[in-house]
């Protein structure tokens, strides 16, 4: 049970590092297309909107790097959380593999104990007829 809830928490993390690829990737489309926007401004813009317009580009190339950083720790994370999951399932896998064996060993204990029990009552059974039989020749002579 643990380990199956462990692998579905993995599988969610899972799912949600996908999500925030995708959400990367359309950042990073929308800051490529905001730069080639500002790249065929740039001859049009002059005085003192020209440092605006370059402390913009600035800012635009900061979070093209922010981005990129960021997806790299997203990479990390996926490969991390995809070692987690499999290791989570071979746990699973091998806990479930190792109850059911240990299930057989004790249904087998369990046999062999009714079988001991079942050859003990037969042993008292027949002494207790061996003893009756004796009392009643005891009785008969």
């Amino acid at each position: 049970m643990k380990f199956e809830k462990g692998l579905s928490t993995a599988t969610l993390l899972s799912n949600e590092v996908k999500c925030k690829q995708v959400a990367l990737l359309e950042r990073d489309i929308l800051l490529k297309n905001l730069k080639s926007v500002l790249e065929s401004l740039r001859g049009q813009v002059a005085g003192k909107y020209k440092d605006e317009f370059e402390e913009s580009v600035s800012m635009v190339d900061i979070l093209a790097v922010q981005l990129s950083k960021r997806e790299n720790e997203l990479l990390q994370q996926k490969t991390e959380v995809t070692r987690i999951a499999t290791s989570l399932k071979l746990a699973s896998e091998d806990a479930r593999r190792i109850v059911d064996e240990e299930r057989t060993n004790a249904r087998m204990e369990i046999e062999n104990a009714r079988a001991v029990v079942q050859r003990v009552q037969k042993v008292l059974q027949e002494k207790e007829n061996s003893s009756q039989r004796i009392g009643k020749q005891v009785n008969c002579i």
